[in-house]
């Protein structure tokens, strides 16, 4: 049995909460995926322009046949997994950090995408989602005309 080091702010972090709570992305994930000792969630910046939403994620080692990406009713989803490397030699392991295994994450896209247009791309272990905004939920510039 491997002994693991207690530390309180893996238990309750009052502002990791706080965040996820009113994170407009937010993050639909059970806590049983939370990030511990054992559990290997890959992370995610998204941002957002004029036009569209870009989701990147940090996958290293992961093969891009191991990969699934998918939008169901507003919620992307990111899954994968990334194996164990196994390397032949005839010494011994003193330090494993490198987690492998599966992994999903899920986020609640808000307002209106364009389901037809998204796209993927994965270089050098970065996945990039690029999201279209639907034109109703694009920004409208409206003339103001000024009558004498």
């Amino acid at each position: 049995m491997a002994l693991v080091r207690w530390q309180p702010t893996q238990l309750f972090d009052l502002r990791t909460e706080m965040n996820r709570m009113f994170d407009p992305f937010r993050s639909n994930e059970p806590a049983s995926e939370a990030p511990g000792p054992t559990a290997w969630r890959p992370s995610v910046d998204i941002s957002e322009n004029q036009n569209e939403y870009l989701i990147t994620a940090d996958l290293p080692g992961v093969n891009r046949e191991d990969l699934t990406v998918t939008v169901t009713e507003g919620r992307l989803t990111l899954r994968g997994e990334r194996r164990q490397t196994t390397e032949e030699n005839n010494g011994s392991v003193h330090r494993v950090e490198r987690l492998s295994g599966t992994f999903a994450r899920s986020f609640d896209l808000p307002g209106a995408v364009n389901v037809d247009g998204i796209a993927a791309t994965y270089r050098d272990g970065v996945l990039a989602v690029t999201v279209p905004k639907a034109e109703e939920a694009k920004p409208k510039q409206i003339e103001v005309k000024i009558s004498a």
